[in-house]
């Protein structure tokens, strides 16, 4: 649609409605090249945004966050035999590079919101070895950023649980040893209203 209109053979400018509905049929795709062709059409109304002065296309939080919603939902490839990683499209990378967007100043006023650490989690445990010894560690750090800015929700408690390993779990939460006394010896039986308030 875009090409059309350059050439002068489409009457139509492609609007938001028209780019959410292409980001969200590369999602769906589950492609592994999803991640890359999601990013490249956000960058797209960045552009117009600001060369165009076209105020519809500016990229809110729910926008970015489709970034990294495209990155958790590509098929892992570190799994695959002699897969090698591509630098700047690995997924891992666009949704590093889309996160410190959101959670530093950017001219779009888009934040991080829960979403974004859930699909955050969903990233790191599709795309990377959980045995890497980076993994726990980046896991941890991120959780305690959602929970430093006070966005801890069902989804973002539940994407953290489902991709940590027992112990970094109940470490993350402060020990098990409270929860324990509440009746909660399992990591399911935790639920998001058991947690601290502020986070």
């Amino acid at each position: 649609m875009n090409q059309l209109h350059k050439e002068g053979k489409g009457y139509i400018v492609p609007d938001a409605i028209s780019y959410r509905s292409a980001i969200d049929a590369w999602i769906r795709r589950w492609h592994k090249d999803s991640p890359r062709k999601v990013d490249a059409l956000v960058k797209e109304m960045m552009t117009k945004y600001k060369d165009e002065e076209r105020s519809d296309l500016r990229p809110d939080s729910n926008t970015l966050n489709l970034v990294l919603k495209a990155c958790a939902h590509a098929p892992a490839m570190w799994k695959e035999k002699g897969h090698v990683e591509k630098g700047n499209d690995h997924p891992i990378a666009i949704a590093n590079r889309m996160f410190s967007m959101l959670k530093g100043k950017n001219e779009y006023g888009a934040t991080a919101t829960h979403t974004t650490y859930a699909f955050m989690f969903h990233v790191y445990r599709q795309h990377m070895d959980f045995r890497d010894k980076r993994y726990a560690t980046l896991m941890q750090n991120v959780w305690k950023h959602c929970c430093k800015d006070g966005l801890v929700s069902k989804f973002s408690f539940e994407s953290f649980r489902d991709s940590v390993l027992e112990p970094d779990f109940w470490k993350a939460l402060g020990g098990r040893d409270k929860f324990t006394k509440l009746g909660k010896t399992q990591m399911n039986d935790v639920s998001v209203e058991d947690l601290p308030k502020e986070w």
